[in-house]
């Protein structure tokens, strides 16, 4: 492979990560600049109530404030393109979870305003929306989960349906009148987590012109302690032989307790942590070091990901798909902006 060739692509390309939560955690930011990442979605809250929330965004706002030659809020489709010709990161809030709106859908608004784009609607357990993929029933979508889609729906907000339940996430694209995503979930054929997806859940959010983010956190990828960005690449291939390139996109998953960015101590106790208070599951979540595939081991290599598709078979047009297009597809018909 040229090495200007799949440099100049990745240049060329919006790249979207769409799932990240090291990106709010002190300047990690810096290292998606680095990448030549156009917008990144960082995690700004998941086990949080309202108040929690607001100071969250209003901490995210400063920061973005304070480093306004790197950095650009985005609310809107013109936003990512204006972060792209300015050669800035832009910054797109998402919740990981929908415990920020309480049992008071009218917050959905409130969010919005302050710039909330997509909302995850369970993180592994069950919540008033409905069943997490870890959790020990099946339950579906809740009356209160059901409203909470529509009044989405209605102010443009996207709905994730990541580290849900497999019925509540059938039950929400049969609930939604938009598309809706995966922000950062694999293959369960390849590798057979609960946080992957069964092939009816891939076709389903296909059917609703919906996007995989395909996810770099070790144990989603593959069972090795290390996978490599060819096995990261073999969820990709699986997904465009099922659904097709339209539906796949980027979502990557960098977060704290990962290798090269966490001590293993800090990660033990971190680790510790997720299982006591039931965010986790061991049989989901093997203990650290959690060492990303080879190749894409932090957010600063994200161009390996571009050379390695190419070097796949992937054209330059599928590439730029998979990097960023097709989520902007999702956030043109949701956001309604």
């Amino acid at each position: 492979m040229n090495e200007n060739l799949y440099q100049h692509l990745h240049n060329q390309a919006i790249v979207i990560d769409a799932t990240c939560p090291l990106g709010s955690v002190e300047d990690y930011f810096k290292l998606w600049i680095d990448g030549g990442v156009t917008v990144m979605v960082p995690t700004v809250a998941v086990n949080h109530n309202c108040q929690e929330t607001i100071s969250l965004i209003a901490k995210w706002l400063k920061k973005i404030e304070n480093n306004a030659n790197e950095l650009l809020h985005i609310t809107s489709i013109h936003d990512i393109y204006r972060a792209k010709k300015e050669h800035k990161l832009g910054i797109l809030f998402h919740f990981q979870n929908s415990l920020p709106l309480e049992t008071d859908l009218d917050l959905l608004s409130i969010y919005h305003r302050l710039g909330v784009r997509i909302i995850q609607l369970c993180y592994n357990v069950k919540n008033f929306v409905g069943d997490g993929c870890d959790e020990r029933t099946d339950s579906g979508l809740s009356e209160f989960g059901l409203n909470a889609i529509r009044e989405m729906n209605r102010l443009g907000i996207l709905v994730d349906l990541t580290h849900s339940g497999y019925q509540t996430t059938i039950d929400a694209i049969q609930a939604s009148e938009k598309p809706l995503i995966f922000s950062h979930s694999n293959v369960f054929n390849i590798c057979p987590s609960p946080r992957n997806l069964r092939d009816d859940q891939i076709k389903a959010i296909a059917e609703k012109d919906g996007v995989i983010g395909v996810v770099a956190y070790p144990a989603f990828v593959s069972t090795k302690k290390q996978p490599t960005t060819d096995d990261l690449i073999d969820h990709i291939d699986y997904l465009k032989k099922l659904v097709g390139v339209r539906h796949i996109g980027i979502g990557m998953d960098f977060w704290e307790g990962m290798d090269g960015i966490a001590k293993i101590e800090d990660a033990k106790k971190l680790y510790d942590v997720l299982l006591r208070n039931g965010q986790w599951k061991a049989t989901s979540y093997p203990p650290p070091p959690w060492r990303y595939p080879e190749g894409v081991e932090d957010p600063s290599k994200f161009a390996n990901l571009t050379k390695a598709l190419l070097n796949r078979g992937y054209s330059e047009d599928e590439v730029l798909l998979i990097l960023g297009k097709n989520f902007i597809r999702v956030y043109k018909e949701v956001w309604k902006s």
